[in-house]
């Protein structure tokens, strides 16, 4: 029996294709990540990474200001109806304006301007339901900034950081 499978060809028997296939397997897995890479959006990289590093001092000095105003601020949503209720401390300003930034995809991107119904209260309307997560830039022509994190799947309120 081992003199028929020393006469079989090379390519009859199983030990030529299974050294083969260790080889190709790595190039076919190489070629599917080459094309992922080609094909996929890199929003997580800032292609302006330079102008943001130096906005970094303005961001610090307006978190800052905040900081020193004592100003705080709490988000409640409610994905049913769209409405955003700010509830906030110490800011004066007549409108505040919020950037909801996604967390990975920046198309997604977008600005609400909150309207001032009472002395410490603020309201606005989203457009559609938020889902996933989301950093928020709280701001105020003042020259203040607030910003947070909210998962909007999990929680329906944000509380901002000083």
């Amino acid at each position: 029996m081992s003199t028929a499978v020393a006469n079989q060809p090379w390519y009859k028997q199983f030990w030529p294709w299974f050294i083969i296939s260790v080889p190709l397997s790595s190039v076919l897995v190489a070629v599917v990540q080459v094309y992922a890479a080609l094909n996929s959006s890199s929003d997580l990289v800032k292609d302006d990474y330079y102008k943001e590093g130096l906005a970094i001092n303005q961001v610090i000095t307006q978190r800052e200001a905040a900081k020193s105003m004592g100003i705080e601020a709490n988000l409640r949503l409610d994905n049913l109806t769209g409405e955003l209720l700010l509830n906030t401390k110490n800011a004066t300003a007549p409108e505040l304006t919020a950037l909801f930034a996604h967390a990975a995809v920046s198309s997604k991107d977008f600005t609400v301007t909150f309207i001032q119904t009472h002395p410490s209260e603020y309201r606005a309307q989203l457009e559609k339901p938020l889902s996933g997560i989301w950093n928020v830039y709280l701001e105020s022509s003042n020259g203040w900034q607030l910003n947070g994190r909210i998962n909007s799947d999990i929680h329906d309120h944000l509380n901002f950081n000083l």
